[in-house]
Order: structure tokens, then sequence, then C-alpha cells
């Protein structure tokens, strides 16, 4: 039997739990039940899983107990030479009036023994079924996607790409800092938007209904946003983390992406020595100490099952649809377009940076790969490291009407300078976006009109909803 269709097949004796791990695995949300004799038995989804749970399944009870014991089987006489018989596909259509995706179909012989396994599809119109061709083990198994706190700017950004991309994207968001950054993407069949708080339970359940993978970006962002409430930070940043872990766990949505910072390195004390994932921690705000924490309970969560994976984001940057100018190159390119002048605070402190397009991109990459390959991986997510010196005088070459400003004070000692290999080798992860990139953007925004004062309170974030 080929390799591939064996990375589908289950015994009918084999736990949920097991069960959901091959599905994960595999990565087509399927697996194929066998009895004792290597025929098929059933056939059972991740879906079918996750709404068992729902219903109070025990994962530790044999699959037998929820698998389809009547699912649609393909013959080998009436599939020849790639072409599927025309009674069948009327059999499917009759049972499955309305295809959504493409269905994973196990071909059969005449003792029941899987020969084959082939992808059948409808039309855009649903008119008529057509084959997808041989099972190609991609992304096929992440379909629907949770962004928890999409509706931010970066989280607006990732959604908007995602959609692009193909998935079903599905926003948890509180909508503390509005929600002109989703507007548009109601508009899509693809898209669905709940509103709710990350610190109520039932919110998070009712959000991760029938969804494959989680991408984790909520919380209360930066230092001084941190400071003004550390309570609402603890709440929100490490205790409801702890909450949404749990729940993803036992719901067994094994793929989850949880969004951290490279501020969580702090200050180094070997200027200029690149870290990596590594390298000692060395928080200096309450902000990186509860993204430590939600790390480490995070990871310490992880089983056979549950495959997390961390993100150390580098500081943002560029045009999103719910745009913020308390980030560095964003708000010293409005200076310099608006001011006339930008102002550097001290200036010899390392910085990584990312656009948010190599943010997006680094996320969806996640997501596409085998779920072996990123489990429990840290990683950090850096396109440049520059002083923020160079970025103000990199801004200045292409606003060159302002007037740059250095001053002794520093009112951030923040100062790392961060590796990106692992990623770059693990996942070919690729950044493509320059610093200029993001400053023109800018430029073509406020040139526009678009940007008519960028200390507006609406281009800046207490929650990073």
């Amino acid at each position: 039997m080929n390799q591939k269709i064996n990375n589908l097949l289950v015994d009918r004796n084999f736990s949920i739990k097991e069960t959901m791990r091959v599905i994960d695995r595999n990565g087509l949300g399927v697996a194929f039940v066998m009895d004792e004799d290597k025929k098929l038995w059933g056939v059972v989804t991740d879906g079918d899983i996750r709404k068992a749970i729902l219903r109070g399944a025990n994962i530790e009870k044999p699959i037998e107990e929820i698998v389809n014991k009547k699912p649609i089987v393909i013959e080998d006489r009436f599939f020849k030479n790639g072409v599927l018989d025309f009674s069948v596909k009327q059999e499917i259509k009759r049972r499955l009036p309305i295809i959504t995706g493409s269905l994973k179909v196990p071909v059969v012989n005449h003792n029941g023994e899987i020969k084959d396994v082939i992808f059948v599809a409808a039309n855009e119109e649903n008119s008529y079924l057509v084959l997808k061709g041989k099972p190609k083990f991609s992304k096929e198994g992440v379909r629907k996607v949770l962004v928890i706190g999409g509706a931010g700017y970066f989280g607006s950004f990732l959604c908007s790409k995602l959609l692009k991309k193909g998935y079903q994207v599905r926003v948890l968001d509180n909508l503390s800092y509005g929600g002109e950054g989703i507007r548009d993407l109601h508009q899509d069949k693809n898209f669905e938007f709940q509103k709710g708080d990350i610190r109520n339970i039932s919110d998070i359940i009712e959000a991760t209904k029938n969804i494959d993978a989680v991408i984790h970006l909520a919380g209360v962002v930066g230092d001084p946003a941190c400071a003004m409430s550390p309570r609402e930070t603890l709440e929100t940043n490490y205790l409801a983390t702890k909450t949404i872990t749990e729940v993803c766990k036992y719901f067994q949505i094994n793929r989850f992406i949880f969004t951290s910072t490279c501020s969580v390195y702090g200050k180094n004390p070997f200027a200029g020595q690149k870290l990596t994932e590594k390298s000692p921690l060395n928080p200096i705000s309450l902000y990186a100490e509860t993204k430590i924490k939600c790390e480490r309970a995070i990871l310490e969560a992880m089983d056979e099952n549950f495959s997390p994976t961390i993100f150390r984001m580098a500081t943002l940057y560029g045009y999103s649809p719910n745009m913020r100018f308390d980030l560095a190159v964003n708000l010293m390119t409005a200076q310099a377009l608006f001011d006339k002048k930008i102002t550097i605070f001290g200036g010899e402190q390392w910085r990584p940076w990312l656009h948010l397009e190599d943010a997006a991109d680094a996320h969806i990459v996640c997501l596409e790969k085998p779920i072996d390959k990123i489990r429990g991986e840290i990683f950090n997510v850096v396109s440049e490291n520059y002083k923020v010196i160079k970025i103000g005088k990199i801004i200045n070459s292409l606003c060159p009407e302002a007037k740059l400003e250095i001053t002794k004070e520093i009112n951030d000692k923040r100062d790392y300078n961060v590796s990106f290999d692992k990623i770059s080798q693990l996942l070919n992860y690729q950044p493509k976006k320059k610093i200029a990139d993001g400053v023109v953007e800018i430029k073509d925004l406020v040139k526009k009109g678009l940007i008519k004062n960028y200390k507006d309170l609406e281009y800046r974030t207490l929650y990073e909803s």
C-alpha cells in the first residue's frame, strides 16, 4: 500500500486522541478507520472529533464510538484511468447536495481494502463534480483559522491576507480599538466576526467551534499601556492566554500560534551581539514579563497532540487598515512628513524590525508546514536589525525636508540585535520588505490625504484588539 495512504489509516481500537494525532500529521483532516482484517470500517474527520468533544466525548475512548460507518466510498471498478464513473458522481451529489471544499474519498477493491484516495469537489456553481487530482498532503488540513485579536493593527492585515490565500477566517475581538480594520472583510463569504472578550471563557469556547488552527494576537500591548493597567495586563495577557491554551488543547485544536515579542530580550549586556531563541531573557517591562509567562505556560501545555508555536515578533511597521502611529518607524515617518523633524532618543540602541507583510507571511508559512516541524518551536520573526539612529537616517533620506534631531535622553532602554536564522532555515522564511518600503507606504497615504493628523487618538492603542 502507498505510504501516504498508510498515513491516513487508524485501527478501530485507536483512541480518539491517537486518531486526532494521525489526522494532524497527515494534513488532510481525515482518517480512515480499519477493522481487524485491514478493511475499511469507517471514516472520521477532525470536525467529527471536535463535535464529539463538544458533546462530552472522552478522547481516551476508542475512535469506533464516533466514526462514520456509512461514508462515501468508491469501488475501484468505477474509477478507471483517473475518470470517475457518472453514476458515482450522481450518488455523491444525492448524498451531499452541497459540497464545500474537497471531499477525500477512499477507493476500495472488492474486499474492502483501500487502494487509492481521491479528492472530489464541486465547481463554483456546485452544478457538477470534478476530480482535484491526487491528495497533495499539504494545507488541506487547515481550512478555518481563528484569529484572536484580528481587528487590530497586525490582525486586520493578517486576516485580509489569509482570506486572499483561500482560508476561512473567524475573528474574536472586543473592538476596544474599533472595527475599521476589518470593515471591508465582512463582505467576504469566508469571513466571520465574533465580538467577545478573551477573559470570558464562554466567548473563547464559542469562537473555537469548528476551527482548525488558532493565531493568538490579543493583549494589552506595549510598555506604557501595561504600566498604566497592571491588573488588566495580568488578566488579559497571561491568565486569558492560559485559558485559551487549555480550551484549544481540550478541543484538540492542536495548531496554535502565539505572538510573543522580541522585547523579552530586554537590554542586551553585550551590545550588538546577535541573540538567538536560546539566548537569556532579560525583560525590563511588565509587558515583556507577561509574554515570557505566556510562552512558558503554552509550552508546558504541549503534549503528544497539542503542538504550539511561539513567534517572537520584531517591532512592526507599515500600512494597515487599522493604522498605528505609536510604532517607531511609522511615528518617525509621520513626524518627518508633518512636523518636518525626526526626534531620536539616544539612537545607539539596536532593534529588530519587521514589515506587516513579512509578519503575515511568517504566520501563513507556519500554518502550511507539517505540524511536527513547528511543534513546540520558538522563532524570532525579523527582517532587519538596525540601530534606532540608522532608522532615522533612512527616513531622513526619503524625507529630506525634515531635520534629524538627536537627544542623549533615552526613554526606552531596550537594546537587542536578533537573529532570525532559525525561522529561515526551518521554515524557509525569507522576508522581502525593507524599512524604506514602509516609509514610502506612509508617504503615499499622506500624499493622498488619507492621513491628516497622525496624533489623533485613533492611531494609538492601549489595547491591541
